[in-house]
């Protein structure tokens, strides 16, 4: 005579994967600069705009940094990639 035995209340023994963690501090560090860089970005071509366009007894003058184009622009081409790589991830 077999007895029987109820499984239901058993755990599997195959263990499952553990749950994936959040976003990594590095991705968030990359928004941020990138974030950074776009609002310096924006507020410096704002600001060089509205002197351009306000100031009509004035000669207004601007000097074009290439290595801060080339800082911001690489900071938010940076947090541009990680974002759409990690989009196309899930």
């Amino acid at each position: 005579m077999a007895i029987r035995v109820s499984r239901e209340g058993a755990t599997d023994k195959k263990q499952n994967a553990p749950p994936a963690s959040g976003t990594p501090i590095w991705v968030w560090v990359v928004y941020a600069f990138g974030i950074l860089a776009a609002a310096i970005f924006a507020f410096s071509l704002l600001f060089t705009l509205g002197a351009l366009l306000l100031s009509e007894d004035v000669g207004v003058t601007y000097d074009v940094s290439t290595p801060a184009i080339v800082l911001w622009g690489g900071l938010i081409l940076a947090a541009v990639v990680t974002w759409v790589v990690r989009r196309r991830q899930r």
